[in-house]
């Protein structure tokens, strides 16, 4: 057994052996060493860290399926030299892609990080999506329609189809290196009048007859039950998704268009708290789009709708609750028009990202970089367009000339200013 070392002296009064002080000095620079060694790493780490995390995020949807995959390594470069940090992946048509197309977008997600940038999925759209549908699990407006947006109030459908969903995207993706984040788009899109839900569920949870209208009797207790129900999707969608990917670095991003999501009427005929349900998400957010012209003060109006769509969320979200903003950076009022577009310029869309900075956002989005049709046509189906693997997917139709990767005139002016944001 080793000599016990000694601080110089015992309390009786003895003094250490010379052999004593030598391995007390030897002890000693061991633990220095040690605690040398552990700085060196945190600060490696810190660094790492910081590297890694931009100041500003800058981010812009990409539709794998209205590019060939020839096309992705390509964009991803021009993307990252323009100075976005990070890409939001999905398949147009149907939101589960991400499901059905695992090794594709695996791959996709592989090529963006080669090329320096994070990938965000986007892995939810209400009825954009070819999950099976089962009568039983779809909402029913108050009018008596049946949907094709599934019923989040039903915790049947929310404990199998839908976790069996989304933990199958948390598997898949969790681990990749490059990856960022789930995004929940459109979130509250019911469709039909708008006020859900009048299943089966519903009956039984609540009681008949079911309020259909705000002078109904029992309205306001109607109201509260859904609130309560969208939270109960909101926790149950979270815990699914962390108890397969605990890294809170991959951000869960629930958004939708700014007034579904700001408007008391509308969220009222939801029956939503938006604030209930925006605290289970790390970042939320009301999408804006506009409509650009020749007329000198455009490009002002439309950076108006940024601090009404930021502010007007922030009044239903907690102070702490990170707001992603997400804008259109095609024209609606050219989108479909033949030929080129000619706004937003790179000026005007610098416009609506001061605006969103001035506000406190770090993570500016739009919509998008290549984006495909979105309507599918009478002779087409989500299996035809966008099939499991290993099947080749279709390209959906183009907006030739509408968003920014065939914008190249928009290209310089605006790398120039998204990359000084990061400097």
């Amino acid at each position: 057994m080793a000599e016990k070392s000694c601080d110089l002296s015992f309390r009786d009064g003895r003094s250490c052996t010379p052999e004593q002080i030598s391995q007390s000095q030897a002890g000693g620079m061991v633990v220095l060493k040690r605690i040398g060694l552990l700085m060196i790493g945190l600060i490696f780490l810190v660094t790492g860290l910081s590297a890694q995390t931009p100041k500003v995020r800058i981010s812009a949807w990409y539709w794998l399926n209205s590019a060939p995959k020839t096309d992705w390594q390509g964009d991803f470069i021009t993307m990252k030299n323009m100075g976005f940090t990070d890409v939001l992946l999905g398949w147009g048509l149907d939101a589960a892609g991400v499901a059905t197309r695992i090794s594709d977008t695996q791959k996709a997600i592989r090529l963006a990080h080669q090329a320096g940038m994070g990938a965000y999925l986007i892995v939810w759209h209400p009825h954009a999506n070819s999950l099976t549908r089962r009568p039983e699990f779809m909402q029913i407006d108050s009018e008596g329609h049946v949907l094709k947006s599934f019923d989040v109030f039903n915790p049947e459908w929310r404990s199998t189809q839908w976790k069996t969903y989304i933990q199958k995207v948390a598997k898949a993706y969790g681990t990749e290196p490059g990856f960022s984040g789930y995004v929940f788009d459109d979130s509250f899109g019911a469709g039909g009048n708008g006020v859900v839900s009048y299943g089966a569920y519903e009956k039984k949870a609540f009681g008949e007859p079911l309020p259909t209208k705000p002078d109904d009797p029992r309205w306001d207790a109607w109201e509260k039950a859904r609130q309560g129900w969208w939270e109960d999707w909101a926790r149950d969608t979270t815990k699914y998704i962390r108890a397969i990917d605990p890294n809170h670095r991959h951000q869960i991003y629930l958004e939708d268009h700014f007034p579904m999501v700001v408007n008391p009427k509308r969220l009222s005929r939801l029956g939503l708290d938006f604030g209930r349900v925006a605290k289970h998400f790390d970042a939320v957010g009301g999408y804006t789009s506009a409509r650009w012209s020749s007329d000198p003060d455009s490009g002002q109006k439309a950076a108006q709708l940024t601090p009404e769509a930021i502010e007007g969320v922030r009044k239903y979200t907690n102070p702490r609750q990170e707001i992603i903003y997400t804008f259109w950076v095609a024209n609606q009022a050219e989108e479909r028009l033949p030929g080129a577009a000619m706004y937003p310029t790179a000026d005007q869309i610098k416009l609506i990202c001061e605006a969103a900075l001035k506000l406190g956002i770090r993570h500016i989005d739009m919509y998008g970089y290549r984006i495909g049709e979105y309507i599918l046509k009478p002779d087409q189906t989500m299996a035809d367009m966008v099939p499991p693997d290993p099947a080749p997917y279709k390209l959906t139709g183009q907006f030739p000339l509408k968003f920014l990767w065939d914008r190249p005139e928009v290209h310089q002016g605006l790398a120039d200013y998204l990359k000084s944001l990061n400097r």
